[in-house]
């Protein structure tokens, strides 16, 4: 096995563990019931856990080229097993675990990606697209693995504190496993040609990708951490909703390979409004129509595939903009968008159902992002295009 697919096939794996973070809702009903959550206090943890994973992925980079992508790894599966693993001990509090999975296993999640999306592509800088689809396939695959796992062990009695610690031990073993897999690549450091952040901050190709991964993102998010409530709702059976929130990541898992592999052939310029406008709609109509058990998995289908996207799309378009060997430098920062949307766009799903009793507020103002993003996004394009 080459050292470019073991880096691969770690990053992907990596991801499989860290992107159960996406399984997120299946533990909502339990935390309420059990220790009287509110809706917005599950949103509170799972957005702060999504805003402390981007802002560690960013202040991570000097780590990275520091220590090695091995250390850094490493890092990242000993935090994920702590966060999760301590839960036991929290009785359910809402502050505790706020502390150990929103910023712990947050930090844990920002660690591990920034390696396993910037360390493999720079192996086959040919295919960025195509190797980013697969090393984030893995982040997208993981709540479909967990969403089972988390039911299995429900129906045996398990309580949704020894779950977490279960999962903590588990994935954060695995991590540091094949976190020891991941190497630096061969070719000469010295060829690398740093952007400077100062001037990154007045460009407009960063501000469209920046807008951009940040709309796209809130809907999913806000999605995401609400899909069984959601399904809830209409009186859809139990089975349905565990098969939605799977069929979700399933769609998110196709999507970021599709999207990715797609990106090699077609301009990030077109795929980008597209994906936004289709989980703009998505969201849109499950916000705001009567669902069935078929409804519900067809737009939960079109959000994670469209969701998918925002983690390919803007990751390859950072490579081809800035260069493949400063993704690990800008990648971030671009990445902050989504930091931002899952600080607000679950808990205002959350904020605003506590208010209404439905979803369908939160659904119109996803709706309403993406299409002020889409027109700012070809106003950018057209002006840069202008200029050029």
């Amino acid at each position: 096995m080459t050292i470019g697919i073991k880096n691969v096939l770690a990053g992907f794996i990596v991801m499989l563990c860290l992107g159960s973070v996406y399984a997120w809702s299946v533990f909502v009903p339990s935390l309420k019931q059990s220790y009287n959550w509110s809706t917005s206090e599950t949103q509170i943890v799972f957005g702060v856990l999504i805003a402390v994973f981007t802002l560690s992925m960013t202040f991570s980079r000097s780590l990275l080229e520091n220590y090695g992508p091995r250390v850094l790894g490493t890092m990242s599966g000993t935090l994920f097993l702590i966060g999760y693993g301590s839960a036991i001990f929290s009785g359910g509090s809402f502050s505790f675990i706020l502390v150990t999975v929103g910023i712990i296993v947050g930090i844990s999640t920002g660690l591990g990606y920034l390696v396993s999306i910037s360390i493999p592509v720079q192996f086959y800088p040919g295919k960025k697209g195509l190797v980013t689809g697969l090393c984030a396939a893995g982040f997208g695959a993981g709540a479909i693995v967990l969403s089972y796992f988390t039911n299995f062990l429900f129906q045996g009695g398990f309580s949704v504190l020894t779950i977490f610690s279960i999962v903590g031990c588990l994935y954060g073993l695995l991590i540091v496993l094949f976190s020891q897999w991941f190497r630096k690549p061969p070719y000469n450091q010295a060829t690398k040609q740093p952007i400077n952040i100062h001037y990154l901050l007045r460009d407009k190709k960063f501000y469209r990708l920046l807008i951009g991964i940040f709309t796209g993102t809130f809907a999913g998010l806000l999605v995401i951490g609400n899909l069984k409530p959601i399904g809830l709702q209409y009186a859809i059976e139990e089975s349905y909703l565990l098969h939605g929130v799977a069929l979700f990541s399933i769609a998110n898992f196709l999507g970021r390979i599709v999207w990715g592999w797609v990106s090699d052939s077609v301009r990030g310029s077109i795929l980008i409004p597209l994906s936004l406008i289709l989980i703009g709609v998505g969201t849109l109509l499950l916000g705001t129509t009567q669902l069935t058990a078929f409804s519900f998995l067809l737009f939960a289908f079109l959000i994670g595939f469209s969701f998918g996207a925002n983690f390919v799309l803007y990751a390859k378009e950072t490579a081809q903009l800035y260069g493949v060997e400063n993704v690990s430098t800008i990648y971030p920062f671009v990445f902050l968008g989504y930091g931002i949307s899952g600080i607000t766009g679950p808990v205002i799903g959350g904020i605003l159902h506590d208010m209404s009793g439905s979803y369908e507020s939160a659904a119109l103002v996803s709706f309403f992002l993406t299409v002020v993003a889409v027109i700012v996004y070809f106003i950018i394009v057209r002006n840069n295009q202008k200029v050029t």
